[in-house]
């Protein structure tokens, strides 16, 4: 046996006896075949034929066409060949391989064999390889499963840590403004009759609270994203405005830096076909991101133009925020706009967030058929690149889009009565109290069921509009709104009914309008819009 293992071997007609004769002896498949362009088998034992489902050679010769090149799979051919040549041209002494690839049974099973080849001379043959294969598919699924469960774990860990990390920093940003929040309340009981210093009190608390309320809408707004619950709400919109309205909510807070924020806006007066509120969100989320991240003495400028004009009516617009801040490393730009990345810490940096903006930005743009790039110098500055197509919108629809201004509610008056229906007391008494300073009548109800019974009892016209919130006991704010619409009396398909409840998602704002209200106002709201949604309401 040690002759018939030696390399380089001639063998005699005895040998080659030996080895047909060893090769049925051996439990594994065995097959010898041609070491040249051909590649034909001249020996397979009867164990391979059971490893491919032959019954005998002729079944074998159909199914491989008696080649190599016909025992392997098709698909792992070419890269086999490929490690038989190198490992045969690397190992010159022993001239052995092994490699692993798939086989296609004659019932068309799938399976894995592994094959260990040596190279030799056989007289009248010329040079060959004979080969000992054995099926090892249970043994290779194991070793696959085992692969994955452990890409699975490194997997479940790195969410795990992700995961850990921004309820950390969620944690914290969201503890920071809380705490001012509280601190600053305390003072404010404290300085009541400081109107200077009360004030200034309020205006943090103010501040705090829209913090903590911009922390929880990126975490509405990324969820629904992650979810494909986002539908784009597309209508008339000069673009020009929505910048400029974009630019001046971001001023103060500019000022407060001694930021200088700059426009240099170059854009047609044309109406254009875009969902406005999230065209203002990508731009307000850059224009915040910017500010946060600049030095007092900085400059951060909005840029605009209109790239290109196709030819079937859509326009490309770039839209760049360039800022002169703390700029973004190399390395993290990779990866600025994957959800929960921050390069550094609120803990360490003093800036509080998500690490959701530019996540929700980069998620937006994709809706919308965007692009964005960013280009950064670390200690020097950023330019976050956007480019949006827009299609232009007619121009009736723009003298539309100009109508709608609001009025505002004479306080002296007192002629509309309004009922609030809210199931949380103090939130009831917020409402009505901040309504009468706006000289509204109020009722409150505290469930839907009590609502539609207010309403049925009254007489016509009794109720001028009515605030629903959502979530209650005994009936929900929608049923409530179905139940009212449903009434056999006139005002019950005209009277106005607005939605006022923490459900803030876009999906919560179509339930509402599907059951029968007007509007949704997302709860905490702030009061002067809130009016004016009324009267605007009162005047239709």
């Amino acid at each position: 046996m040690s002759e018939f293992l030696e390399s380089d071997i001639i063998f005699s007609e005895q040998t080659m006896k030996t080895v047909f004769w060893f090769g049925n002896q051996i439990p594994g498949g065995f097959f010898i075949y041609r070491a040249d362009d051909t590649q034909e088998i001249i020996y397979v034992n009867r164990a391979a034929f059971e490893i491919f489902g032959c019954a005998d050679l002729d079944e074998f010769k159909t199914l491989t066409g008696n080649t190599f090149r016909g025992i392997v799979h098709p698909d792992d051919y070419v890269n086999i060949q490929a490690s038989i040549d190198r490992q045969i041209e690397e190992d010159n002494l022993g001239k052995l391989d092994y490699v692993e690839y798939r086989i296609i049974r004659k019932d068309g099973e799938v399976r894995w064999v592994d094959d260990y080849g040596h190279y030799a001379e056989l007289p009248g043959y010329g040079e060959v390889y004979y080969v000992f294969i054995t099926d090892v598919t249970d043994k290779h699924h194991a070793r696959e499963e085992k692969l994955r469960a452990r890409l699975e774990l490194a997997r479940e860990k790195q969410h795990n840590e992700v995961k850990a990390g921004f309820l950390f920093n969620m944690s914290h940003d969201i503890r920071t403004p809380m705490n001012s929040i509280v601190g600053y309340s305390e003072l404010a009981r404290r300085h009541k009759d400081d109107p200077e210093l009360l004030s200034e009190y309020l205006d943090k608390i103010i501040t705090s609270g829209q913090l903590m309320l911009t922390l929880l809408d990126d975490m509405l707004e990324t969820n629904s994203l992650a979810g494909n619950r986002v539908q784009l709400r597309i209508e008339p919109t000069l673009i020009r405005e929505q910048l400029a309205m974009t630019v001046d909510l971001f001023r103060m807070e500019a000022e407060k830096k001694l930021i200088r924020l700059e426009e240099d806006i170059d854009l047609p007066e044309q109406l254009v076909l875009a969902d406005q509120n999230r065209f203002c969100r990508i731009i307000g989320n850059l224009i915040s991101n910017a500010i946060k991240f600049t030095h007092p003495g900085g400059n951060v400028t909005l840029r605009a133009r209109q790239i290109q004009e196709l030819q079937d009516g859509t326009g490309m617009y770039e839209f760049q925020v360039i800022d002169n801040g703390v700029g973004i490393s190399e390395d993290f730009t990779g990866r600025i706009f994957d959800a929960f990345e921050r390069e550094n810490s609120s803990t360490t940096t003093g800036m509080s967030g998500t690490g959701l903006g530019l996540t929700i930005v980069k998620s937006l743009l994709d809706l919308m058929d965007g692009t964005i790039r960013v280009s950064s110098k670390k200690g020097e500055g950023s330019v976050f690149t956007v480019e949006l197509p827009f299609a232009a919108a007619d121009t009736a629809a723009a003298e539309d889009a100009g109508e709608g201004e609001v009025k505002e509610a004479d306080p002296d008056e007192g002629k509309h009565r309004i009922l609030i229906v809210e199931d949380i007391e103090l939130n009831r008494e917020l409402v009505v109290a901040l309504l009468k300073e706006y000289g509204f009548l109020t009722e409150a109800v505290e469930d839907g069921h009590l609502a539609v019974g207010a309403f049925e009892t009254h007489p016509v016209g009794y109720y001028d509009l009515i605030l629903m919130d959502i979530q209650m006991p005994v009936m929900n704010g929608y049923d409530a709104a179905r139940a009212i619409r449903a009434l056999p009396r006139p005002d019950a398909q005209t009277i106005p009914i607005i939605a006022l409840s923490a459900n803030a998602r876009e999906e919560d704002k179509q339930m509402s309008l599907e059951s029968g209200m007007n509007s949704h106002v997302a709860k905490p709201f702030d009061i002067a819009p809130l009016v004016s949604l009324i009267n605007e309401s009162l005047i239709r």
